[in-house]
């Protein structure tokens, strides 16, 4: 006789194996990156300002420079909202 348990594992196994191997589209981290920008700060920056390289993993953000050092109090917050969304591998490591 199966164990219906055991199928369950398997199939928890597989979808294991997916998430170590793919990685989210840039896209996907701009969108969760404003998210969390404005969950985190109280600043509203437009997603369009939001770019991601994903060979360097590092966010860019294109606003005046005086929102950007109001970015720069909360830059550790932010880096740790996204490593809690994203995962440890696949979330940004800097933020300019």
């Amino acid at each position: 006789m199966d164990d219906p348990l055991i199928k369950i594992n398997q199939i928890g196994d597989l979808f294991s194996r997916y998430k170590k191997r793919l990685k989210p589209p840039q896209l996907s981290i701009e969108k969760i990156t404003y998210r969390v920008i404005e969950d985190v700060t109280p600043l509203k920056i437009p997603l369009k300002k939001i770019k991601y390289t994903v060979g360097t993993k590092t966010l860019s953000i294109n606003v005046p420079s005086v929102v950007k050092s109001e970015l720069t109090f909360y830059k550790k917050d932010i880096l740790k909202a996204l490593e809690n969304e994203l995962g440890i591998n696949n979330s940004p490591k800097h933020l300019f």
